[in-house]
C-alpha cells in the first residue's frame, strides 16, 4: 500500500471535512496525526485559513490585495512558516501527516510540496487533496509511489486503516 495518497475531488466536494475526519479517526486510534486542513471562516479571499490539526490553531494564508481586489493570493511567507511548523512536526515523529490540498503552487513547486518528499524520506504516510483537475500533475508528481482516493468516508477511512495497520 502506497504511504501517499490523495483524494481527488470535484469543486463541490468538501474535502477538508474528509481530511479532518481521517485525521480524527486516526487520532482516536491512537496515531500521533499532524498536519494542516483548510478552512473558511469568512467568505472571500481573507476566510481561507489553515488549521493546524496538532495544535488546534488557525492561520490566514491569503494576502490582503486591498478592497478593490478580486482575485486571492497566497501569502507565501505564511506558507513558508507553516511548512517550517509541519517540518518540525515530522521530526518529531508522526504516524500520519495531512496537508490540505497539493494545488497549483505545489504543482509549481511551491507552497507545501517539500513536505511529500520530506514525509517520504520519513516513512511516514501522507494524506492530501487534489482536485480532478490536477490528477495528471498530481500522478507525474508521484510517479507512481502515490494513489489516488474517491472522496469517499469508507475509501479514505480504509487507506487510513490499511496504512496504520
Amino acid at each position: 500500500m502506497p504511504s501517499l495518497a490523495a483524494i481527488l475531488y470535484p469543486p463541490e466536494t468538501d474535502v477538508d471535512a474528509l481530511l479532518a475526519e481521517a485525521a480524527r479517526v486516526a487520532i482516536a486510534a491512537g496515531a500521533r496525526v499532524g498536519g494542516v486542513v483548510q478552512t473558511r471562516d469568512a467568505e472571500g479571499c481573507q476566510g481561507m485559513a489553515l488549521v493546524d490539526l496538532g495544535g488546534g490553531g488557525a492561520r490566514s494564508i491569503a494576502q490582503n490585495l486591498g478592497p478593490l481586489s478580486i482575485s486571492c493570493k497566497l501569502d507565501t511567507s505564511v506558507m513558508a512558516d507553516i511548512a517550517a511548523d509541519l517540518e518540525r512536526q515530522l521530526d518529531a515523529g508522526l504516524d500520519l501527516l495531512v496537508v490540505s490540498r497539493f494545488g497549483k503552487t505545489e504543482i509549481e513547486g511551491g507552497g507545501l510540496r517539500s513536505l511529500f518528499g520530506r514525509a517520504m524520506l520519513a516513512g511516514t504516510p501522507l494524506l492530501t487533496a487534489v482536485r480532478q483537475q490536477n490528477a495528471a500533475a498530481w500522478n507525474a508528481f508521484h510517479g507512481g509511489l502515490g494513489v489516488s482516493l474517491p472522496p469517499e468516508t469508507a475509501a479514505v477511512a480504509a487507506w487510513v486503516a490499511a496504512t496504520l495497520g
